[in-house]
């Protein structure tokens, strides 16, 4: 089981690859976050799920931090999460972008805007328990 904000390095993490992700989100979160870069102030995919953070209700937020900036946001209004039940999250990286897959079957695509071939940091934010990481 996984720390919140722990951040775990890996096997570079390459173009055809895939990072599978299964968590549970702790009930009344807010919000909770998958990350992949470089560090902290490079990140490729920001996956943002957010519960009831701030002005947003039931939106995931997609964003790159570039130079330690935050870049354009994307949402997506497909929600899938519910506090205290298990999901899967399969982030799929192409070159040129990512593919997220969601435990409904929805897909959603964020383009690789810092554009490297490839990345060593992964890790989460908020309040969710990780029971299970596999990058094949």
């Amino acid at each position: 089981m996984l720390q919140q904000d722990e951040e775990l390095k890996i096997v570079p993490f390459k173009a055809g690859m895939e990072l599978k992700v299964k968590g549970v989100p702790k009930s009344g979160c807010d919000r909770f976050s998958i990350n992949v870069g470089h560090s902290k102030e490079e990140v490729a995919l920001h996956f943002d799920v957010r519960f009831n953070y701030a002005d947003d209700q039931r939106v995931i937020v997609l964003n790159t931090r570039k130079n330690g900036h935050w870049q354009e946001e994307v949402r997506d209004t497909c929600f899938p999460f519910q506090w205290g039940q298990q999901f899967e999250v399969t982030i799929t990286f192409a070159d040129d972008k990512f593919y997220i897959n969601l435990h409904n079957g929805y897909v959603v695509q964020f383009p690789n805007r810092l554009g490297d071939k490839q990345y060593d940091s992964f890790w989460f934010y908020g309040n969710v328990t990780i029971n299970a990481l596999s990058i094949e």
